[in-house]
């Protein structure tokens, strides 16, 4: 299963780019390259081309950050395996929860254990 990445808006795609000299738009680049390209039976495949089978992964932490001095929140999921972590952010995601029900019902049992 393809999974597909909710763009930023343009408008802030471009605001970010001009504030930080082109450097933010790098960072994202860099960040999603750890993100889940897709899913099938046999694994994961990361956006940097890292293929990983369900057994590597060892545990799921939920990561939740407040935003600023707000009550505002986001959270993301990071799938910790030998070489690494991949991060799962629904909110970022067409189907997010869909994805990440997909990949609990994979993911081995000590994994979701820890």
């Amino acid at each position: 299963m393809e999974v597909k990445i909710i763009p930023l808006n343009g408008c802030m795609q471009v605001f970010l780019a001009v504030m930080t000299l082109g450097v933010a738009p790098l960072m994202v680049w860099l960040n999603e390259r750890s993100w889940p390209k897709s899913v099938d039976e046999q694994g994961l495949l990361t956006r940097g081309g890292v293929k990983i089978p369900w057994s590597d992964f060892s545990k799921i932490t939920r990561v939740v950050t407040r935003i600023g001095n707000t009550s505002s929140t986001t959270e993301h999921f990071e799938l910790v395996h030998p070489k690494g972590k991949v991060v799962v952010t629904v909110y970022r995601l067409e189907n997010g929860q869909k994805i990440l029900d997909y990949i609990w019902q994979r993911l081995p049992a000590a994994a979701k254990q820890s």
